[in-house]
């Protein structure tokens, strides 16, 4: 009886740190990305954006940014040509990371790595496809964030 016991224990000691292991993971993993999830526009309220920012082993930032239901900017007012995707630094200020193509189904992403810490990220409609400043007409805007 006191072999099964035994038996018992250790299957259940390997169980517990396969499940322990299994969740340590998940927490290293979690732990070195950002997922940021836009607040509704009020420009363009049924557009929905979410960005995923996570360092990587060269200390760089992976910016993965993902839209839907974001209408062409040429059906704004007033119309515009290109959306452009900005990020606020801690120490480099304002930054052109991009244009954002959407298609036909109104869907849109970027991705793209910088050497800065982005702390924000927003999108604005341009009338150029690579301006230096952007524009007053923002799109969709995310909170702060820290990485």
């Amino acid at each position: 009886m006191e072999k099964k016991n035994k038996k018992k224990q250790s299957l259940v000691i390997k169980d517990a740190f396969r499940v322990l292991s299994f969740i340590f993971a998940a927490i290293m993993i979690s732990a070195c990305s950002k997922k940021v999830v836009f607040p509704v526009s009020e420009v363009v309220p049924a557009a929905e954006a979410v960005v995923k920012v996570e360092k990587d082993d060269n200390k760089n930032y992976e910016i993965d940014l993902e839209v839907s239901n974001l209408a062409s900017p040429n059906r704004l007012t007033p119309s515009r040509r290109y959306y452009v995707v900005w990020m606020v630094t801690k120490k480099h200020g304002t930054i052109n990371i991009g244009n954002l193509k959407i298609n036909r189904k109104n869907n849109g992403e970027l991705q793209t790595s910088t050497a800065y810490e982005p702390i924000r990220i927003f999108i604005t409609a341009e009338d150029d496809d690579k301006p230096v400043l952007p524009s007053t007409q923002v799109v969709l805007n995310s909170e702060e964030f820290q990485v």
